[in-house]
């Protein structure tokens, strides 16, 4: 389930470009735990075409 955290929480940093707001999601008290979960994805953010 770990995988899933931290889906949540990298979208949650990466949407909102504040990990603080990923730290309150995921319920972490301390920003150095938010930062094991939140992941460097490889590659540009593309949007699914339609």
């Amino acid at each position: 389930m770990q995988y899933v955290r931290a889906t949540a929480g990298t979208d949650k940093a990466e949407s909102s470009g504040d990990i603080m707001q990923a730290k309150d999601q995921l319920g972490h008290t301390t920003v150095v735990m938010t930062e094991q979960y939140i992941r460097n994805r490889k590659g540009k953010k593309v949007s699914p075409s339609k």
